[in-house]
């Protein structure tokens, strides 16, 4: 299969789950037993990992600029499905949060690694044109040289990869929550 029958593919999966309203709808089954995580304490209960985990490999695909609709397929009670609707906002925002800190620590690293790389370098070429030892200023160049490197992976590989996670977990965190009953 050449790339342009799996772009086909692709799109036609997404046409295919999105609803009238333009919504790529998700279906959950859930059951009382697997509905909560068993480690939570009832002011920190939080859903089974295994439901975000099958929300996520469901979406994985859609682009971000396409809603969601998540429909739990089961007999919940309408304050518990207030309950989880409030559990899974409280989940995306904490991972909203989490993904804010790893975009700031990225930027502080790629600032400082690149720093670091330039003094590095402006040192080496100080030493290479007033200095007789080859050596040294060839650490200096290595030293110089890989921060600038890690520098720009910082913000050529992992920064575009953090805010393709933030687009997501705004989906997410956008996400419409519906109830259908067990015998819908």
């Amino acid at each position: 299969m050449n790339r342009k029958q799996r772009k086909e593919e692709l799109l036609k999966y997404i046409e295919n789950i999105r609803d009238r309203e333009g919504y790529a709808v998700v279906d959950v089954s859930l059951e009382r037993e697997t509905l909560y995580d068993p480690l939570g304490i009832k002011g920190q209960k939080d859903l089974n990992a295994d439901i975000y985990g099958y929300i996520e490999a469901q979406t994985n695909v859609i682009p971000a600029n396409v809603p969601l609709r998540i429909r739990f397929h089961g007999d919940i009670p309408t304050a518990e499905q207030e309950e989880i609707r409030r559990i899974m906002h409280r989940h995306y925002t904490m991972k909203s949060f989490d993904i804010s800190w790893d975009l700031f620590a990225n930027l502080r690293k790629m600032l400082l690694l690149a720093l670091f790389g330039a003094a590095m370098i402006a040192v080496y070429l100080y030493f290479a044109i007033t200095s007789e030892n080859a050596f040294m200023t060839e650490i200096l160049s290595i030293v110089g040289s890989f921060s600038l490197w890690e520098a720009a992976d910082a913000l050529l590989l992992e920064r575009p990869n953090l805010r393709r996670e933030s687009r997501n977990n705004e989906q997410s965190l956008n996400q419409r929550i519906e109830f259908v009953g067990a015998d819908a």
